[in-house]
Protein backbone atom coordinates (compact mmCIF):
# COMPACT_ATOMS: atom_id res chain seq x y z
CA UNK A 1 0.00 0.00 0.00
CA UNK A 2 1.12 3.25 -0.74
CA UNK A 3 1.08 5.88 1.73
CA UNK A 4 1.09 9.18 -0.01
CA UNK A 5 -1.23 11.89 0.30
CA UNK A 6 -4.10 12.14 -2.02
CA UNK A 7 -3.76 15.00 -4.18
CA UNK A 8 -5.68 17.98 -3.12
CA UNK A 9 -9.22 18.45 -5.45
CA UNK A 10 -10.17 21.95 -6.59
CA UNK A 11 -12.93 21.51 -4.52
CA UNK A 12 -10.37 20.94 -1.08
CA UNK A 13 -8.69 24.31 -2.41
CA UNK A 14 -11.55 26.36 -3.36
CA UNK A 15 -12.97 26.04 0.38
CA UNK A 16 -9.39 26.19 1.97
CA UNK A 17 -9.43 29.84 -0.13
CA UNK A 18 -12.69 30.66 1.24
CA UNK A 19 -12.02 29.86 4.73
CA UNK A 20 -9.39 32.17 4.78
CA UNK A 21 -10.84 34.94 2.36
CA UNK A 22 -15.03 33.91 3.06
CA UNK A 23 -16.04 36.78 0.03
CA UNK A 24 -14.23 35.41 -2.35
CA UNK A 25 -16.40 33.28 -5.20
CA UNK A 26 -15.59 31.01 -8.16
CA UNK A 27 -15.89 32.60 -11.44
CA UNK A 28 -18.71 32.05 -13.45
CA UNK A 29 -16.54 31.67 -16.27
CA UNK A 30 -14.22 28.99 -15.68
CA UNK A 31 -10.54 29.08 -17.63
CA UNK A 32 -10.46 25.85 -19.16
CA UNK A 33 -10.31 23.28 -16.28
CA UNK A 34 -8.71 24.94 -13.88
CA UNK A 35 -9.97 26.54 -10.50
CA UNK A 36 -10.81 30.08 -11.60
CA UNK A 37 -12.17 32.42 -8.99
CA UNK A 38 -13.17 35.98 -8.31
CA UNK A 39 -11.44 38.84 -6.27
CA UNK A 40 -13.93 41.00 -5.00
CA UNK A 41 -11.53 44.19 -4.51
CA UNK A 42 -7.86 45.04 -5.47
CA UNK A 43 -7.14 44.58 -1.57
CA UNK A 44 -7.48 41.16 -1.83
CA UNK A 45 -5.17 39.95 -4.14
CA UNK A 46 -2.17 40.75 -2.60
CA UNK A 47 -3.05 38.53 0.96
CA UNK A 48 -4.29 36.18 -1.42
CA UNK A 49 -1.34 36.08 -3.45
CA UNK A 50 0.65 35.43 -0.60
CA UNK A 51 -1.15 33.00 0.87
CA UNK A 52 -1.20 30.62 -2.46
CA UNK A 53 2.52 31.75 -2.57
CA UNK A 54 2.80 29.71 1.16
CA UNK A 55 0.61 27.19 -0.07
CA UNK A 56 2.32 25.85 -3.13
CA UNK A 57 1.77 27.79 -5.73
CA UNK A 58 4.84 29.33 -5.59
CA UNK A 59 5.20 30.09 -9.52
CA UNK A 60 3.18 33.04 -11.64
CA UNK A 61 2.74 31.47 -14.45
CA UNK A 62 1.17 34.49 -16.44
CA UNK A 63 -0.69 37.63 -15.98
CA UNK A 64 -2.82 39.32 -18.48
CA UNK A 65 -5.70 41.17 -19.11
CA UNK A 66 -8.50 41.69 -21.07
CA UNK A 67 -11.28 44.97 -22.06
CA UNK A 68 -14.63 43.56 -22.13
CA UNK A 69 -15.87 47.25 -23.28
CA UNK A 70 -16.80 45.43 -27.42
CA UNK A 71 -15.94 45.48 -30.21
CA UNK A 72 -13.07 46.79 -30.95
CA UNK A 73 -12.83 50.62 -32.53
CA UNK A 74 -11.45 49.71 -35.86
CA UNK A 75 -10.98 53.85 -36.66
CA UNK A 76 -8.10 55.29 -36.03
CA UNK A 77 -6.17 51.54 -37.40
CA UNK A 78 -4.06 51.42 -40.33
CA UNK A 79 -6.21 49.70 -43.03
CA UNK A 80 -4.31 49.29 -45.80
CA UNK A 81 -3.40 45.89 -47.12
CA UNK A 82 -0.03 45.38 -46.08
CA UNK A 83 2.62 43.32 -49.34
CA UNK A 84 2.92 39.94 -48.41
CA UNK A 85 5.49 37.93 -50.36
CA UNK A 86 4.37 34.85 -49.59
CA UNK A 87 0.58 35.86 -50.47
CA UNK A 88 -0.13 35.91 -54.17
CA UNK A 89 -2.58 39.13 -53.37
CA UNK A 90 -0.42 40.55 -49.93
CA UNK A 91 -1.75 40.11 -46.61
CA UNK A 92 -5.21 39.49 -45.82
CA UNK A 93 -7.27 42.55 -46.07
CA UNK A 94 -8.94 43.10 -42.87
CA UNK A 95 -12.16 42.21 -41.56
CA UNK A 96 -14.89 45.01 -39.85
CA UNK A 97 -15.39 44.26 -36.56
CA UNK A 98 -18.96 43.15 -35.10
CA UNK A 99 -20.49 42.38 -31.79
CA UNK A 100 -20.81 38.45 -30.72
CA UNK A 101 -24.25 38.23 -30.05
CA UNK A 102 -24.72 37.27 -26.29
CA UNK A 103 -21.35 38.00 -25.05
CA UNK A 104 -21.61 39.96 -21.58
CA UNK A 105 -19.56 43.18 -22.83
CA UNK A 106 -19.06 45.58 -19.63
CA UNK A 107 -17.19 48.44 -19.31
CA UNK A 108 -14.43 46.85 -17.52
CA UNK A 109 -11.01 45.88 -18.06
CA UNK A 110 -10.44 42.41 -15.90
CA UNK A 111 -7.01 41.38 -14.68
CA UNK A 112 -5.94 36.99 -14.78
CA UNK A 113 -2.84 35.90 -12.71
CA UNK A 114 -1.96 32.01 -13.14
CA UNK A 115 -0.62 30.30 -9.78
CA UNK A 116 1.28 27.12 -10.17
CA UNK A 117 1.82 24.62 -7.73
CA UNK A 118 4.71 22.99 -9.70
CA UNK A 119 4.68 19.93 -7.19
CA UNK A 120 0.83 19.12 -6.96
CA UNK A 121 0.75 19.86 -10.78
CA UNK A 122 -1.99 22.12 -10.23
CA UNK A 123 -3.10 25.61 -10.90
CA UNK A 124 -5.25 28.63 -10.21
CA UNK A 125 -6.88 31.18 -12.01
CA UNK A 126 -7.50 34.25 -10.34
CA UNK A 127 -9.59 37.30 -11.72
CA UNK A 128 -10.20 40.48 -10.66
CA UNK A 129 -12.51 43.24 -12.96
CA UNK A 130 -11.75 46.66 -12.61
CA UNK A 131 -13.33 50.01 -14.03
CA UNK A 132 -11.83 51.25 -17.37
CA UNK A 133 -10.64 54.52 -15.89
CA UNK A 134 -7.24 54.39 -14.11
CA UNK A 135 -7.18 50.50 -13.50
CA UNK A 136 -4.95 49.97 -10.68
CA UNK A 137 -3.90 47.29 -8.85
CA UNK A 138 -1.06 46.21 -6.38
CA UNK A 139 2.07 45.23 -8.14
CA UNK A 140 3.25 41.22 -6.97
CA UNK A 141 6.85 42.06 -7.91
CA UNK A 142 7.77 41.68 -4.20
CA UNK A 143 6.17 38.26 -4.08
CA UNK A 144 7.00 37.38 -7.77
CA UNK A 145 10.39 38.08 -10.10
CA UNK A 146 7.83 37.23 -13.06
CA UNK A 147 5.20 39.68 -12.51
CA UNK A 148 8.14 42.14 -13.51
CA UNK A 149 7.75 42.01 -16.98
CA UNK A 150 4.25 41.10 -17.57
CA UNK A 151 2.84 43.92 -15.61
CA UNK A 152 4.51 46.07 -17.36
CA UNK A 153 3.20 44.65 -20.61
CA UNK A 154 -0.43 45.02 -19.53
CA UNK A 155 0.49 48.69 -18.27
CA UNK A 156 1.69 49.90 -21.87
CA UNK A 157 -0.87 47.54 -24.11
CA UNK A 158 -3.82 48.32 -21.53
CA UNK A 159 -3.06 51.10 -19.66
CA UNK A 160 -3.13 49.31 -15.92
CA UNK A 161 -1.59 50.86 -13.22
CA UNK A 162 0.61 48.45 -10.64
CA UNK A 163 0.94 50.39 -7.47
CA UNK A 164 4.23 49.82 -6.12
CA UNK A 165 6.01 48.65 -9.13
CA UNK A 166 9.84 49.18 -9.11
CA UNK A 167 9.61 50.37 -12.70
CA UNK A 168 6.83 50.74 -14.37
CA UNK A 169 7.71 52.34 -17.36
CA UNK A 170 6.57 51.15 -21.24
CA UNK A 171 8.00 47.94 -22.84
CA UNK A 172 6.68 46.99 -25.87
CA UNK A 173 5.40 50.57 -27.61
CA UNK A 174 7.98 53.54 -27.85
CA UNK A 175 7.43 56.62 -25.97
CA UNK A 176 5.86 58.79 -28.77
CA UNK A 177 2.98 56.09 -28.76
CA UNK A 178 -0.63 57.84 -27.19
CA UNK A 179 -2.47 55.58 -26.02
CA UNK A 180 -2.86 51.79 -25.34
CA UNK A 181 -2.99 50.05 -28.55
CA UNK A 182 -5.37 46.95 -26.78
CA UNK A 183 -7.71 48.47 -25.59
CA UNK A 184 -11.19 48.56 -27.47
CA UNK A 185 -11.59 52.10 -28.02
CA UNK A 186 -7.82 52.60 -29.16
CA UNK A 187 -7.79 55.12 -31.47
CA UNK A 188 -4.32 55.49 -33.71
CA UNK A 189 -2.67 58.95 -33.82
CA UNK A 190 -0.63 59.66 -36.11
CA UNK A 191 3.15 59.37 -36.04
CA UNK A 192 6.85 59.85 -37.99
CA UNK A 193 6.14 56.82 -39.13
CA UNK A 194 2.68 56.71 -41.10
CA UNK A 195 2.64 58.09 -44.36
Amino acid sequence: MSSEPRAMTQEDLFARIQQKFPKIERSSIQVKDYLTIRLPSKDDLLPLASWLKQNGYDYLDMLTAVDHLGPVDMKGYIRQQNFNPFLPDGATPEIESAATPGYPYKPVIELLWSFVSIKDKARVIVKLELPRDNPSAPSLTGLFKAADWQERETFDLMGVTYEGHPNLTKILTPDFIQGHPLRKDYVHVKDRFDD
